[in-house]
């Protein structure tokens, strides 16, 4: 869209603006055509431009510049229609695509008469026509009221694409007299509101409320649509009915594709964007309600512009040659393809076959700029295709010696790559020898075979001019180049006015590398001696000249930066200065508001605006108050520099309009817009009444009071504050922490009741309530007093359990922290698992007092019992604490042993493994020197620590090696002339039948069946045998009647200290006073730390 011009500059722009009309340009061609890039690079000649409007000559030719400008006096009206350019030179004509100019008066609206207000009853459906002045472009539509708020839109209530306001079905609350729509002309900054609608909704009397659904656009059961491809399609269905309709759509051939199709308006509009011939084909819109349903269908046909698909290229050719220019183009319907040369009909030597144009035996004649253009009835392109057959004139042309060649930086910081580029400015490349010469003024370089140059180890007298020549067998040329484009140049400052000014430049050396935009600097001076350079916008690189609008009251300079792809370059030389003359203020400060803290005073603040927006000398702030209720209806006001300002005697919180001008020596800004504000706030002074309690459960009460008054707050009620306060347990001691004593629950606004939860069981509570503002708490509320009932208790604090025996269990258990009522006991269970029955089948149930131990007896030591414990009240039972242990359970074998040894001791520590009965320990070492090895046991009741103390001892020739050695070997010499005696007996000695009897009945006492016969302890021995006996009574002073001989300490808590000595007799005594033996189950408690100390 654009006004009036081809390409218009801004002046040109105001003066139409002044004559009260809009221009819109439809065009398919780039943006490009309008500057005219459509020129041979370096041609020898001067190119032309001329217009055609309508298919006839438009003014005169043109040869500075292509751009074409409308006169001032003549109608605008007359230049409405189709423009064609063409650029020619000596080589060809290029012609640009078509343009369409429209022109038209702002749209304007005609004097409407005022609507009566139209009755409905509730439940039917209505629609509010808005019917904007026809224009050539499509007004945006706004419905809203007189207060120029949007009317809400929703399923029930929403907009067609003709901008009409739709009601599925009316409600009463839709009732009102200021409907309204605007029309918004986007291109002619125009807004027009049509006259405002009333309409009046009854409620309805009808016994049957509820309507059938029905389409109220589109209207019927079918419709068609032609889109073409590439344009958004946009598909309607708005449905009436009571229930509201819910509207779905649906594809025939195919499901919709999300990432194709959006829903809009609440699903009343299906919107396709950039259409595909795939999107050609049946659609259907259903909406339904409780009441029924309806469908819409949609028949959908795509057709196309015509659209390239191979374009014909730009050679090279030589005399005699046949050229063959390939043009195709898509369309629906097909296009039809044409060719011209030089924008004129081509002659009967030239033959096109199928969009393809083929010229035989080609002469420099025939050089030209060929067009190609494809037209069907949705439009034209066309295509421009430069044919050079070579004459006298060189392959290779370059206008200056920065013309193809780039540098490019390689990777490495210390390495320089440069390739030399070249080509055919108006040809691509031809298939000839070309040969690439470096001058680097005597610097380090190495060739390759491509022609670049590498240049390595870079130094800084490397730095100069790199240059490189191209030559064929036709012609040569030499280049140098740079990697950014050079600075552009030539600022200048035209069209200065009081709020704008238009910076034009030249473009610096590309370098070969196109300029892809520039960048305006500008600085800004207050102060001359400040102001830094800022980025103030990058424009597109074929704009030359910009408009930039300036505050007043300031300096300003401009320069210009261009880019491309490889970076930016230096800035160009400054613009001279411009300075803008001062003005009034354009606008006032925003934000202004009050921030009072005193109950006496009020705050006036607001955002500052900035120093560039003073917009002259002597600037100030001038602030006008005055009460919003009162007997002065006069503005009280002064003035200040920046914000706050304070107005003192204002009262407690009364309201007051303020509003901030901004002023300087030239005038005052705008009229600006009075805010309320309000003094300073204090306590409020009175506490709410009626404060009552409803229980809704045992631990949640819904409280209610009556409102305090306005008037006794002293400012914004910003809510009120209730304290529930536990004061007691009810005969049990608190247990809760302060924070549950003492809890404050804000109430935020002007609400009067509110629900208090997770209150404690069999508790007393005290409730006050109390209003507060900014300032803080009003005065509380009477006290009111209640009470929670008793509730099922929480969880025993702990369960754990010891095993004194193998069929006993001992539980411990702490009561509940949450009691929640008088205890009046426990309830024990335990069952043993069985896979298959249910725990309830097997429990064993036992109510317990007050007690916290219990001891079961009579258990199974091979059984892993379940058990669980619960505390009761009166209310029911607690929550259940569960726990498995059984009497005999193996410890885990004890770990992380460590052996310390000292000068002349061993401290040997380890850590026990879980257990829950008494364990003994076997603890084994051997002392090398005598080679007596010490055996004995450690019993713990629980896990914990042991230090234990071993002594050596006394020596003794009976724990000797050389003792225990000699009776060895006695006992095995006897043992030989024992067996020597009973082969003698039994070689048939003479002896009598009594005694051979006698040693019979002697020998069945002795010896077992199959065995020889040994001696027993308990037998008499005969009096040859009696220093075996003697030597075998004797061998049972054996180590064990020492092996108690150890002294053992458990330390730490000096719960028992004992010791073994002394030798035992025969009965079991010892000979010195010993204490018994330590029993498995006696509970002694042990050290934290499991340790022994071996003396050495």
């Amino acid at each position: 869209v654009f006004w009036l011009l081809l390409q218009i500059y801004p002046r040109d722009l105001r003066l139409l603006l002044s004559q009260l009309y809009v221009c819109v340009v439809f065009f398919s061609l780039h943006l490009s055509v309008f500057r005219f890039k459509f020129v041979f690079l370096f041609s020898p000649h001067t190119d032309s431009f001329r217009w055609v409007k309508d298919g006839k000559e438009f003014r005169r030719e043109l040869f500075e510049s292509g751009t074409l400008t409308a006169e001032v006096k003549e109608e605008l009206r007359s230049y409405q229609g189709s423009y064609r350019c063409y650029v020619a030179n000596e080589l060809g004509t290029a012609v640009s695509d078509l343009a369409h100019l429209i022109t038209e008066p702002i749209p304007t609206l005609a004097k409407e008469k005022r609507q009566k207000t139209r009755s409905f009853e509730e439940g039917e459906s209505a629609v509010l026509y808005c019917n904007p002045p026809k224009s050539s472009v499509t007004p945006k539509i706004h419905w809203m009221d007189i207060q120029l708020r949007h009317i809400p839109l929703n399923e029930r209530v929403t907009t067609s694409l003709d901008g009409n306001l739709y009601f599925a079905n009316l409600i009463v609350n839709d009732s009102r007299e200021d409907y309204t729509c605007n029309a918004h002309y986007i291109s002619a900054s125009v807004i027009l509101p049509k006259e405002r609608i009333s309409i009046s909704v009854t409620p309805s009397n009808s016994v049957v409320k509820n309507r059938r659904p029905q389409l109220q656009k589109p209207a019927g059961s079918h419709s068609s649509y032609l889109v073409l491809r590439g344009q958004t399609l946009t598909l309607e269905c708005i449905p009436k009915g009571l229930p509201t309709p819910e509207v779905q759509w649906e594809r025939m051939d195919s499901p919709l594709s999300p990432a194709r199709v959006r829903m809009l308006k609440y699903k009343r509009w299906l919107q396709i964007e950039s259409v595909s011939e795939a999107d050609d084909g049946e659609y259907t819109c259903t909406a339904q309600n409780s009441q029924g349903s309806v469908k819409h269908h949609y028949s959908v046909t795509v057709e196309a512009a015509p659209y390239w698909t191979r374009r014909p290229e730009d050679h090279l050719y030589a005399p005699g040659e046949t050229v063959r220019l390939d043009c195709q183009a898509e369309g629906i319907p097909t296009p039809n393809i044409t060719w011209s040369i030089n924008g004129t009909d081509s002659d009967s030597r030239r033959h096109v076959s199928s969009g393809t144009l083929i010229l035989t035996d080609v002469q420099y004649s025939d050089t030209a700029v060929y067009q190609c253009e494809a037209t069907n009835k949705h439009g034209n392109i066309l295509v421009n295709t430069r044919v050079h057959v070579v004459g006298e004139h060189h392959l290779i042309q370059c206008p200056s010696a920065i013309c193809m060649c780039s540098l490019h930086a390689g990777e490495s910081l210390g390495t320089l790559s440069l390739q030399c580029e070249y080509g055919f400015p108006n040809f691509p490349a031809v298939d000839l020898l070309v040969f690439i010469v470096w001058d680097l003024n005597g610097c380090r370089y190495s060739e390759y075979t491509d022609g670049s140059l590498k240049i390595t180890d870079v130094q800084m007298e490397d730095s100069g001019i790199y240059s490189c020549e191209i030559s064929t067998k036709l012609d040569s040329v030499s280049a140098t180049g740079s990697i950014t484009p050079g600075s552009p140049y030539s600022l200048g400052l035209s069209e200065k006015k009081d709020r704008s000014v238009t910076l034009s430049w030249m473009p610096g050396a590309e370098n070969n590398s196109p300029v892809s935009e520039y960048v305006i600097e500008r600085k800004e001076e207050q102060n001359p001696e400040k102001g830094r350079w800022e980025e103030y916008r990058r424009v597109p690189q074929d704009i030359r000249h910009l408009e930039i609008h300036l505050q007043p009251y300031n300096t300003y300079h401009f320069r210009v930066r261009a880019v491309n792809g490889i970076g930016m370059s230096e800035p160009s030389p400054p613009s001279d200065s411009y300075s803008t003359p001062a003005a009034k203020p354009d606008m006032n400060p925003e934000n202004v508001t009050t921030v009072s803290t005193d109950s006496n005073s009020m705050v006036i603040t607001w955002q500052e605006l900035e120093q560039r927006q003073f917009n002259g000398p002597g600037f100030k702030y001038k602030i006008y108050w005055r009460q919003a209720s009162g007997s002065s209806p006069h503005w009280k006001e002064s003035s200040a520099s920046n914000p706050p300002f304070i107005v003192n005697g204002t009262g407690t919180f009364i309201p007051f309009e303020i509003k901030v001008q901004a002023v300087n020596e030239l005038g005052v800004g705008p009229e600006p817009d009075a805010e309320i504000g309000y003094s300073g706030e204090d306590l409020p002074l009175e506490a709410p009444s009626e404060v009552a309690v409803t229980e809704l459960n045992k631990t949640t009460v819904l409280v209610r009071w009556s409102p305090v008054s306005m008037e006794s707050v002293r400012g914004h009620l910003l809510g009120y504050k209730k304290g529930p306060r536990t004061h007691s347990r009810r005969s049990l001691p608190m247990q809760e922490p302060a924070a549950d004593r003492n809890r404050v629950i804000v109430v935020h606004g002007n609400k009067v009741e509110m629900v208090v939860s997770d209150l404690q069981f069999y508790s007393n509570y005290t409730l006050t309530v109390a209003p507060f503002n900014s300032k803080g708490e009003g005065p509380h509320s009477k006290a009111y007093h209640f009470s929670t009932p008793e509730g099922a208790p929480g969880p025993v604090s702990f369960l754990t359990f010891e095993s004194p025996s193998e069929t006993e269990m001992t539980l411990r258990w702490g009561a509940p922290n949450k009691p929640n009522g008088v205890l009046t006991g426990y309830l024990l269970q335990y069952y043993e698992p069985v896979p298959g029955i249910s725990s309830e089948q097997l429990m064993e149930s036992i109510n317990l007092p007050l007690d916290t131990e219990f001891t079961l007896k009579g258990l199974n030591p091979q059984i892993q019992y379940h058990f669980m414990l619960r505390a009761l009240t009166a209310a029911g039972d607690g929550e259940p604490i569960e726990i498995e242990g059984a009497t005999l359970l193996d410890g885990e074998p004890p770990s992380a042993i460590n052996i310390e040894a000292g000068q002349t001791s061993v401290n040997v520590s380890w850590v026990p493994g879980e257990r829950q009965r008494n364990f003994a320990f076997s603890f084994r070492y051997l002392k090398k020197r005598g080679e007596s090895l010490i055996n004995f046991d450690l019993l713990f009741l629980n896990p914990g620590g042991l230090k234990h103390k071993l002594h050596e001892l006394p020596s003794s020739f009976a724990t000797q090696g050389w003792f225990i050695g000699l009776i060895s070997a006695m006992v095995l010499l006897l043992l030989v002339l024992l067996i020597l005696c009973y082969i003698k007996k039994s070689k048939g000695g003479k002896y009598s039948v009594k005694e051979n009897e006698e040693d019979q009945v002697n020998g069945a006492h002795t010896k077992k069946d199959g065995e020889f016969g040994e001696y027993n302890d308990n037998e008499k021995c005969s009096t040859n045998q009696q220093s075996v006996c003697e030597s075998k009574s004797s061998s049972n002073d054996s180590l064990a009647d020492y092996g108690d001989s150890v002294d053992i300490q458990f330390n730490e808590d000096g719960s028992f200290i004992g010791q073994y000595s002394g030798r035992r007799d025969p009965n079991g005594h010892a000979t010195h006073g010993s204490s018994g033996a330590t029993s498995p189950i006696n509970p002694n408690i042990l050290n934290q730390n499991n340790a022994i100390l071996l003396p050495l």
